[in-house]
């Protein structure tokens, strides 16, 4: 299949004319782990993320995203997250890498796991009693020789999670100096697990971000009715899946598209054909007029209307 791209002409932003520097291990906080409830944390580990800035001798304020990796709350890492046995997706490192080449700066996070036990903090956003679906979380646990997780373990971990993630939004903002960083355009996002955490910090937490990009992620029904209701300047949120997804992630893209319309959420949807969980950021999709484009540049696409990136392309051509 021949991929014609929607972007027609070399502009910041939209096209990748960047080359790109990082930076590794950058503490952005710190977090309780070996949690007991009653207890507390045994101790307190940082939390690292690197950085992917475009080279440029302009010293300017640019879009950012925050991305954080996928592995069911187990795996992966901030530099790859491909599992054997399983099909390939995109480390949240390569995106990173690719969007900095456009021309944002990027941040790709640690984050606390479920076998860290990590302390859950003093921000619950979670209902209590609320049902979690653990089963991809199981599925996970037993190719790792580890026993099924529990209620407590899984609120746990997403609490945690979530938090750290809000915690690299914070960190973003208070160093947007440091990093040459816009703080009205900071975009969060993540594939899988990692895509839960940007879509409970930016609607349940209320992170403060412009945008929120989920690879294959969702938010709970009960957690949207709970925080998510009509306010000013809601984040923006596009949500990819494919085809074969896994039904916990099939069966949350109506509700999810439906609370968006609903409390005036700018969406858009995206159905990868033919995938199944795990997908490249160069696999196709159709746009609306029936053309196809890859999921990368969709999401640039996305991401040049929602964050009003025009006049920066203009200022910086």
């Amino acid at each position: 299949m021949n991929v014609e791209s929607v972007q027609q002409t070399a502009a910041p932003y939209l096209s990748k004319i960047y080359d790109v520097s990082l930076t590794e291990d950058v503490t952005y906080g710190i977090g309780g782990v070996g949690y007991v409830a009653g207890c507390g944390s045994a101790r307190y580990r940082d939390l690292k993320l690197d950085v992917y800035q475009p080279v440029d001798d302009r010293n300017e304020a640019r879009p950012a995203l925050i991305l954080a990796f996928g592995g069911a709350f187990h795996r992966g890492s901030k530099g790859v997250e491909v599992f054997e046995g399983e099909n390939p997706s995109t480390a949240m490192a390569e995106y990173c890498r690719e969007f900095a080449r456009r021309g944002y700066v990027c941040f790709s996070i640690d984050y606390r796991l479920m076998q860290e036990a990590p302390d859950p903090g003093v921000t619950p956003f979670l209902l209590p009693g609320q049902p979690q679906n653990r089963d991809r979380i199981d599925f996970v646990r037993s190719i790792l020789g580890m026993p099924p997780s529990t209620f407590e373990m899984m609120n746990d971990t997403l609490e945690a999670a979530t938090d750290d993630m809000t915690k690299a939004v914070n960190f973003v903002r208070s160093q947007s100096g440091r990093f040459g960083v816009d703080v009205s355009r900071i975009v969060i996002g993540g594939f899988s697990a990692g895509a839960a955490l940007a879509l409970n910090s930016g609607f349940a937490e209320h992170a403060p971000v412009a945008a929120v990009i989920a690879l294959s992620g969702r938010i709970a029904g009960m957690t949207m009715q709970a925080h998510l209701k009509p306010r000013a300047n809601l984040p923006a949120a596009l949500v990819s899946y494919g085809d074969n997804d896994l039904p916990v992630i099939l069966g949350g893209i109506e509700e999810m598209h439906a609370h968006f319309d609903k409390v005036g959420v700018a969406n858009r949807f995206i159905r990868v054909p033919n995938a199944n969980h795990f997908y490249l950021r160069s696999a196709v999709a159709a746009v609306a007029d029936g053309r196809t484009t890859t999921l990368e540049d969709l999401i640039a696409d996305f991401l040049y209307d929602e964050l009003a990136l025009a006049s920066l392309a203009e200022a910086a051509a």
